[in-house]
């Protein structure tokens, strides 16, 4: 999640339908693909239970909703999302001026 760069790194990629969108850079994740990533390396813990793969989602979306939100430890990259954009889609990356060695 970690970028310093400029917010500006978006390029037209044609999808599957062969329509272009814009594609943040690969140095950023989605809120989606951080919570499966954060799944992946909790299979051991989840095993085949649906009830604690969905807590742990659930877990997971509240965690990250905390980071943005209430200690901004995360941002979303593409500034405002249009109203109705899942959060699942939304951008996001560790605050430029967050010091993630926790040094004071």
């Amino acid at each position: 999640l970690r970028s310093i760069e400029n917010d500006d790194d978006e390029e037209d990629v044609q999808n599957e339908n062969g329509k272009e969108e814009k594609e943040v850079d690969s140095k950023y994740l989605t809120w989606g693909k951080v919570v499966e990533w954060y799944l992946s390396q909790c299979e051991q813990q989840i095993g085949d239970s649906v009830d604690e793969l969905r807590r742990l989602q659930k877990l997971t979306n509240l965690v990250i909703r905390r980071l943005i939100t209430v200690d901004h430890v995360l941002i979303y990259i593409s500034g405002e999302a249009p109203e109705g954009t899942p959060e699942e889609e939304r951008v996001i990356a560790v605050h430029p001026n967050y010091d993630i060695r926790g040094g004071s």
